[in-house]
């Protein structure tokens, strides 16, 4: 779903192998931007870092990104308790503006955990940004999933999480005429830090993608290493929507609106060339969480996807 996104790489909707026609679609209200998947890549700059308890979940991210000399990047997390927790769920649209929305927000004030979470970290109006889907058990044991309002979201104790991300360059908000949405856009910043790794391999390297709307969320992973020259990668970031969902274990949902984050994904060189597998968790406008390995070829992005790949 949408964020409130010079790119190194684009990728024409005709410059890979083609995208296959899908069984489920939507109608944006814009006209189609050529460039369907857009990318960048530099110096992986990788953080292990504490959220605190007491602070909002933006802050909580923004804080030790920023002191860190991270610009642009994504951050995950695991059983992260919250002592307020505020969230959005994806909703159909409310008039022909849109191709889906979000629901009225919802509040819980105490007793959710968070299972795992993924947050894309950018700016929005010069000031940090952080846009979240995650999967959590309230205190009746219930699984549900959605969009944290990381602002209002209070870390209710000490919580461990990871960053990858750029020194040089960041995911920047920006109007998109196609969705009529502001979504997150990889945008080369003038004045970037030293672009050395904090953490981690030297030489290993860090892709920020959006992809866009209409294109098979697996097959646009593999096309974002192909247009980097990247032969295996590990899924890191993983913020977006996708129109239902068909699963390799033949599992479909019809719906139109999902909010999804990829629980574990890599990119391999095989034989038929690059190979993605994203095993992702998802949530519906019921509130349902559906989790799995998405079949790939038959999975559409919905408004978009932010992408955010560590070669291995």
């Amino acid at each position: 779903m949408p964020t409130l996104a010079h790119a190194a790489a684009r990728l024409p909707a005709d410059s890979s192998a083609p995208q296959p026609g899908f069984s489920r679609s939507v109608r944006h209200p814009g006209p189609p931007e050529p460039e369907r998947v857009v990318s960048l890549a530099g110096p992986a700059r990788t953080l292990e870092f504490t959220l605190p308890a007491g602070l909002s979940l933006r802050d909580a991210i923004a804080t030790a990104l920023a002191d860190a000399g991270i610009e642009g990047a994504t951050v995950r997390f695991e059983n992260l308790a919250v002592s307020a927790h505020h969230f959005l769920m994806p909703a159909l649209p409310v008039d022909d503006q849109h191709a889906a929305f979000y629901s009225a927000p919802h509040a819980i004030e105490q007793g959710t955990l968070i299972e795992y979470g993924c947050a894309t970290y950018g700016r929005r109006d010069g000031e940090p940004f952080v846009h979240c889907h995650a999967i959590w058990r309230g205190r009746d044991g219930q699984r549900q999933g959605g969009h944290l309002m990381t602002d209002q979201t209070i870390v209710g104790a000490d919580c461990s999480a990871r960053a990858w991300g750029l020194a040089d360059a960041t995911m920047l908000t920006r109007y998109d005429p196609e969705t009529n949405f502001t979504l997150f856009y990889p945008t080369r910043l003038d004045a970037g830090g030293d672009a050395g790794p904090v953490n981690g391999d030297a030489g290993a390297r860090v892709i920020l993608a959006r992809i866009r709307p209409d294109q098979d969320l697996t097959m646009a992973v593999e096309q974002a290493c192909q247009a980097h020259g990247v032969e295996r990668a590990i899924v890191r970031g993983s913020v977006g929507s996708i129109i239902g969902a068909e699963f390799e274990d033949g599992r479909v949902l019809d719906d139109r609106a999902t909010e999804i984050l990829v629980r574990a994904g890599e990119v391999v060189r095989t034989d038929h060339g690059l190979r993605a597998r994203l095993d992702i968790g998802l949530v519906n406008p019921a509130g349902q969480v559906w989790e799995g390995v998405l079949a790939r070829g038959r999975n559409p992005v919905l408004i978009c996807f932010e992408l955010v790949l560590e070669e291995q």
